[in-house]
């Protein structure tokens, strides 16, 4: 059964009929989208590539198409294109419906917190594979943001952040459940909420702070 095909789809599904909302209307905001996403994939699939050629992920071929490129499925790609859209659908849904950010204030301090317990993971975790580069990551980007002065969309991205989690541990649980994507523990810090290793929960911000960042600043242009 391609499962994973099925999830990728169903993520899609509710913030691509959403996008045609007439107060969002985030179908017009397309265009400021796609670079972001762009960025992203650069990024990310070759480090999936690398991950995968690696062993410190894998995919289970029952719930998958058949089709791989570069030693990942075609799921994977399409992955890197269903989740950044929902995430950028959220945050474009909280301009609209909420345009107070109520952590804007907050912001730099979220930031500072999210360093200090990345720099701890990653000496708590020095020499698991997936613990190091993915706080590493986010940790980088982090301060690209606060020394670029570019940490005013933060507090609402955090937000939508926040909510993406629910989806997330309904989709992922299920990913890592089946599972569809195994994870050697070795290579993270061996701790799961349920089936998800908390090293997703790391790994996911960093890969959706880039598209939200790219479409705050293309959109503001």
């Amino acid at each position: 059964m391609p499962l994973y095909l099925i999830l990728d789809l169903l993520i899609l599904a509710g913030p691509l009929a959403l996008s045609f909302d007439r107060k969002v209307a985030f179908h017009r905001k397309w265009r400021f989208l796609w670079k972001g996403i762009l960025v992203n994939m650069l990024i990310f699939i070759p480090w999936d590539i690398a991950f995968t050629s690696l062993g410190v992920w894998g995919f289970n071929e029952e719930y998958l198409i058949g089709i791989t490129l570069w030693r990942l499925p075609i799921e994977e790609y399409l992955f890197f294109l269903v989740v950044p859209y929902a995430c950028v659908f959220i945050y474009a849904c909280l301009e609209v419906y909420f345009p107070t950010d109520r952590l804007f204030r907050w912001r730099k301090w979220i930031i500072g917190a999210l360093l200090c317990l990345l720099a701890f993971l990653y000496l708590k975790y020095t020499g698991h594979i997936y613990t190091s580069v993915s706080t590493l990551y986010l940790s980088f980007v982090l301060l690209i943001l606060l020394i670029f002065g570019r940490t005013d969309f933060f507090g609402r991205f955090f937000l939508a952040y926040l909510i993406t989690l629910v989806p997330f541990a309904i989709f992922n649980g299920v990913l890592t459940a089946m599972p569809v994507v195994w994870y050697n523990d070795l290579e993270n810090m061996g701790i799961r909420l349920g089936s998800i290793p908390l090293d997703d929960l790391i790994y996911n911000m960093g890969m959706l702070l880039i598209p939200v960042s790219f479409y705050v600043r293309e959109s503001r242009k």
